[in-house]
C-alpha cells in the first residue's frame, strides 16, 4: 500500500533546526578547554564518563524536541470520513403570549404550563441548539439559535403579555420568524417548536408550508383543553363581548393538527405528563437521524501527532525519575491557596461567577463595572453603597437603579427627584413612572396621585427657589451623610417601599418595544406614513 503523507500544519517543520540546539549546546560547552588544550593532550586530561552522559541527556532531549515539533506539524497518512451537515439539531421554540394564554383551564395558566413544557424539553435535548421566539399581535426574537439553553430557561420566566407591546395573536409571523432563526443559523433540517392555543388560519399555514419547502419541521403543542376557558382582562375581571357574555378561548384542534401536517409534523395536546413532549421530539430525532443517513459526506485526514508523541513517553519518563525532574516538578506546585485562579479571567467575569452562584458580598469586591458592583450591593441589602457606587453614571438604567436604591434605605425625597429627572429625560419609562406614584402616595397619602400624576416632570422639577433666581442647593443623597433616626421609614412605610417591583421583564419590553417601532407597520398590519411611530397598545 502507497504511503500517502501529509502535514496539516506544515509551518511547524520549520522549527525543525531548534530541535538542535541543545545538542549543539554541548558540544560548544567544550569550546573554551579547545583554546587552551593540544588537542593531542585533552583526551588525556578531560573527565569523559561525565562529558559523556552529559552527550547522551543533550541528544535525548534534541530527538524529544524533533518529536514534538513532527508532532505539532499534523503528520497524516489517511482520510477518515465526516458528517458534512449543517447544523441539522437546531430547535426555535415558538411561545404565544397573547391575553388568551393566562386562562386557566390548565392550572396554573396556560402561560405558565407552556413555559414550563419549553424548559422541560430543552431539558430532555440536553445537547443541541436551541432558539426562542415570543409573539403576540407581532413576533420577537428573545434569543437566536444557541447551544446555551440556560439563558433561554431563564428568558421564558419572564415572558408575559405585559412585556408584548401589541395584542392579539399572529402565528404566521411567529412562524416567518421563527423560520428567519433557522436560516440565520444555517440550519439544514431544523425544528420549529410552536407553543399555543390556536391555529393562525391561511396564512399560518402557508408559513409552515415555506418551512417544510425549506427541509424545516412544524411541531405544534396546544396549550388548551377542548372545553376551553374566559380570557382574563387586565383589570382583574374577564373579557366580554358586545353582548356582555364571556369571551371563552377554545382551540381549533383540527386547523392545529392541520397546520402541523403542512408543516411536515405532528400536533399534540399538552399532557400533565411529558408523553406529548416524548412524541414531538421523537418526531424531531426519527426526522433528524433520516436526515444524517441521507446527508452529505466529507473526509478529512485524521492527525497522527498523538501517536507519535507514544514514542517519545518511555526515555523520557525513565530520564526524569533517574534526574529527579519529576520531585522537582511536585515541589514547584504551588499550593491551593497561593494558585493564581485570576490569571485567565478578568475581574468582571470573576465577580459574574461569584453573582451566578449568589456569593454577592465577593462579586461587590469583584467587579470593575460600577453597575454590577452596585447591583451585587443591592443584593445584599447594602442600598446606601450601592447608590453611592451608581452616583454620576449617565446610563439610564443607572439613574433608574440609583433612585430605586435611594428609595429603599429610606431617603424618598431624593429617590423621587431622581425618579423625576429620569422621567424628563425617558418620559416612557414605565417602571420609573410607576415608583413615582409609590413614593409620593408615601409622601403624601391624603392628596392620592391624581395631583401628583397632573403635574408635569418639568414642573414637579421646578423649585420656588429657582424661580427667584437664586440657585438651590441639591438635595443631600443617602450615603451622603446618615440619616437621622427620626427619619426613617417606620415598618409599615418600608413594607410598602418593598413592593417597588424588580422588574426583569423591563429589557425585553424596551427591546420588543424597539423592534415593534422599527417595523414601519401599525397595530393592524398597516404601514406607517413616513416619520410615523407605531405606538403600543
Amino acid at each position: 500500500m502507497e504511503l500517502d503523507l501529509h502535514w496539516i500544519r506544515p509551518l511547524w517543520l520549520l522549527a525543525l533546526p531548534l530541535a538542535a540546539l541543545p545538542w549543539l549546546g554541548g558540544r560548544r560547552a567544550r569550546g573554551p578547554w579547545a583554546k587552551v588544550l593540544d588537542p593531542a593532550l585533552a583526551p588525556f586530561l578531560i573527565e569523559r564518563r561525565r562529558t559523556g552522559a552529559g552527550s547522551n541527556w543533550r541528544l535525548i532531549c534534541s530527538l524529544a524536541l524533533a518529536l514534538c515539533l513532527l508532532a505539532l506539524a499534523g503528520p497524516a497518512y489517511r482520510q477518515v470520513p465526516v458528517s458534512a451537515d449543517r447544523g441539522g439539531d437546531a430547535l426555535v421554540a415558538v411561545l404565544d403570549v397573547s391575553r388568551s394564554m393566562l386562562a386557566a383551564d390548565l392550572t396554573p395558566s396556560r402561560l405558565d404550563r407552556a413555559r414550563l413544557k419549553i424548559k422541560e424539553g430543552l431539558r430532555m435535548r440536553a445537547a443541541g441548539q436551541n432558539g426562542l421566539v415570543a409573539f403576540s399581535g407581532h413576533a420577537f426574537t428573545v434569543a437566536p439559535v444557541t447551544t446555551d439553553a440556560a439563558t433561554l430557561v431563564n428568558l421564558l420566566d419572564v415572558l408575559a403579555p405585559d412585556v408584548m407591546p401589541s395584542r392579539g395573536s399572529d402565528v404566521a409571523a411567529a412562524l416567518v420568524r421563527g423560520h428567519r432563526l433557522l436560516n440565520q443559523a444555517d440550519a439544514r433540517e431544523g425544528t420549529v417548536l410552536l407553543v399555543t392555543d390556536r391555529s393562525g388560519g391561511r396564512r399560518a399555514v402557508d408559513a409552515a408550508r415555506a418551512l417544510r419547502a425549506d427541509g424545516h419541521m412544524l411541531l405544534v403543542l396546544g396549550a388548551a383543553t377542548s372545553e376551553g376557558a374566559p380570557v382574563p382582562d387586565m383589570r382583574g375581571g374577564f373579557l366580554r363581548d358586545d353582548w356582555a357574555g364571556l369571551v371563552v378561548s377554545r382551540p381549533d384542534e383540527d386547523e392545529m393538527l392541520r397546520l402541523a401536517r403542512e408543516g411536515g409534523g405532528g400536533y399534540r395536546r399538552m399532557t400533565a405528563d411529558n408523553g406529548d413532549l416524548r412524541d414531538l421530539l421523537g418526531r424531531m430525532r426519527s426526522a433528524g437521524a433520516g436526515g444524517r443517513e441521507e446527508g452529505l459526506q466529507a473526509r478529512r485526514w485524521r492527525d497522527e501527532g498523538p501517536l507519535l508523541l507514544l514514542f517519545l513517553l518511555p526515555p523520557l519518563a525513565a530520564l526524569a525519575f533517574r534526574r529527579g525532574w519529576v520531585l522537582a516538578l511536585a515541589l514547584a506546585m504551588p499550593l491551593g491557596g497561593y494558585a493564581a485562579d485570576g490569571w485567565f479571567t478578568t475581574s468582571d467575569q470573576q465577580g459574574m461567577r461569584a453573582f451566578s452562584n449568589s456569593d454577592f458580598a465577593r462579586a461587590a469586591e469583584l467587579f470593575d463595572d460600577p453597575e454590577w458592583q452596585a447591583a451585587a450591593l443591592h443584593r445584599q441589602g447594602r442600598f446606601i453603597e450601592s447608590a453611592q457606587v451608581l452616583r454620576g453614571l449617565n446610563a439610564v438604567s443607572a439613574r433608574y437603579n440609583r433612585a430605586t436604591a435611594l428609595a429603599l434605605a429610606g431617603n424618598i425625597e431624593s429617590a423621587i427627584r431622581l425618579y423625576v429627572e429620569l422621567l424628563l429625560d425617558q418620559p416612557d419609562h414605565a417602571d420609573a413612572r410607576h415608583n413615582l406614584e409609590v413614593l409620593k402616595q408615601l409622601v403624601d397619602p391624603a392628596a392620592g396621585v391624581s395631583e401628583q400624576a397632573a403635574q408635569t416632570p418639568a414642573e414637579a422639577l421646578e423649585d420656588p427657589a429657582d424661580q427667584d433666581g437664586g440657585e438651590q442647593e441639591a438635595m443631600p443623597l443617602a450615603g451622603d451623610e446618615e440619616l437621622p433616626e427620626g427619619e426613617l421609614l417606620p415598618e409599615s412605610s418600608q413594607s410598602w417601599l418593598l413592593q417597588v417591583p424588580d422588574d426583569p421583564g423591563g429589557l425585553l419590553r424596551r427591546k420588543f418595544l424597539r423592534q415593534y417601532r422599527a417595523e414601519g407597520v401599525d397595530q393592524d398590519g398597516n404601514p406607517l406614513w413616513p416619520g410615523g411611530e407605531a405606538e403600543p397598545w
